[in-house]
């Protein structure tokens, strides 16, 4: 059996063999291993071919994300608490994706290179790795210490695939400080922009507040980004324009579940987080046109028990963003989702998402409407909106502006989207 896994750790990439090397060194017992994985099969039942999709995982999901997934996506995580002892404890946390959008071939290889080798295949990506210190800080007693690379206290919209706060990457910081009737965060991250052919280091720092309100508890966070420049990018005269962020969370607990109610705004080099997904990470010096100058995000989002057999996932959002050229038009969105869901039994049930989703850029277009209708019976590891692993057979049609000018303007306003997938966390 080890000769195996040495000809098999031989084949990895090297991040993945010295993984794949601790996972095979490591007593089982002793291992966490968590992760996150999609895949399916899709057709479209009207004009062929393969299912036509409106979001991605980094764009997010508009009009919801059941049955509007074309791609395969894994996250593969591994780690170890390595030290423990009276009272202070330190682990190890990794992690690698793999995404492709190709879901219709059998073989697909670990890169894409866009010669179709490998029928095309995806990406792979290192997402975590980073080391964390509970109650190492004598300072701080309680409290995280960590550095590495990391998702960090991400706050998302499930059934949007939306990350309307996702500043991680590479840093540092302590998390969870006690400080008065809340707890205090701090962070250090990094953020690396190109600038034309030169790449801008941007500093970021990150300060969270959480605290009960009443039975609430209210999330304040300020994000700032500060451009990094070396003397040599400096004489170039390279942009090097800051910018900040800032969300206000209030999460209640409501009807058996949860409500979230947003606020957010950023502006100069991250005039666009409050826009796009991924709110709080990227950066943009050369705020040129094109780029939103600044931007607002209002949002209210949930997952609530409607009474007997049913739940239902909500959300609504509207958005605006104001060009950093005068002279083009405000960006807009409006989006609303519900995803209500009847359990048959603690394995089986069906769910129906409906989706509206408005938007304008900058530029002379104008606002383009997206509907969609969606229905899946499921099958999952118990009962509830969160139950999973789940194997799900939908049915689905979109409709307005943006299915019409899909497909290269031949359309698929109406068609009916057949497809199969497994989603699955643990």
């Amino acid at each position: 059996m080890m000769q195996n896994n040495n000809r098999l750790i031989t084949r990895l990439s090297p991040l993945a063999a010295a993984i794949a090397t601790i996972a095979f060194t490591t007593p089982a017992a002793a291992l966490d291993f968590n992760g996150y994985a999609r895949a399916g099969a899709s057709t479209n039942l009207n004009s062929g071919g393969e299912q036509t999709c409106f979001g991605s995982g980094a764009g997010g999901h508009y009009v919801g994300r059941l049955a509007d997934e074309c791609d395969t996506y894994a996250e593969i995580g591994l780690g170890d608490e390595l030290y423990n002892e009276n009272g202070k404890s330190f682990r190890f946390d990794s992690m690698v994706s793999y995404g492709a959008n190709n879901q219709g071939n059998d073989f697909q290889s670990y890169s894409y290179n866009n010669d179709g080798g490998g029928y095309d295949g995806g990406d792979t990506s290192l997402r975590q790795l980073y080391i964390s210190g509970k109650n190492v800080v004598d300072l701080f007693p309680g409290a995280t210490l960590w550095a590495g690379k990391r998702y960090y206290q991400r706050h998302d919209v499930h059934q949007l695939d939306l990350y309307y706060l996702n500043n991680s990457g590479y840093g540092g910081g302590v998390e969870n400080i006690s400080a008065g009737p809340g707890q205090l965060s701090l962070a250090f991250t990094n953020h690396d922009n190109k600038d034309g052919t030169e790449l801008v280091q941007n500093n970021k720092f990150d300060v969270r507040y959480a605290f009960p309100v009443g039975s609430s508890t209210l999330t304040l966070v300020g994000i700032y980004g500060m451009a990094d420049l070396t003397d040599q990018q400096e004489d170039a005269g390279l942009d090097d324009e800051d910018g900040y962020f800032l969300t206000t969370e209030l999460a209640s607990g409501f009807m058996g579940g949860f409500n979230k109610f947003v606020l957010q705004y950023g502006a100069d080099s991250m005039g666009f987080d409050a826009f796009e997904n991924g709110g709080g990470g990227r950066i943009a010096n050369n705020n040129t046109s094109g780029y939103l100058q600044s931007s607002w995000r209002i949002l209210d989002h949930g997952v609530i028990k409607l009474g007997g057999s049913w739940d239902l996932g909500y959300s609504a959002l509207y958005q605006r963003g104001e060009a950093h050229d005068s002279s083009l038009d405000d960006a807009e969105r409006l989006s609303v989702v519900a995803r209500p869901i009847y359990n048959w039994s603690a394995v089986s049930s069906t769910a129906l998402e409906v989706g509206y989703d408005n938007v304008k850029s900058t530029g002379p277009s104008d606002k383009e409407d997206l509907q969609k209708v969606a229905i899946a019976q499921q099958w999952s590891a118990g009962e509830g909106y969160w139950a999973r692993p789940v194997i799900r057979v939908y049915a689905a049609a979109f409709f307005g502006d943006q299915a019409e000018a899909a497909r290269s303007g031949d359309g698929v306003d109406g068609d009916v989207q057949l497809g199969v997938q497994m989603e699955a966390w643990w």
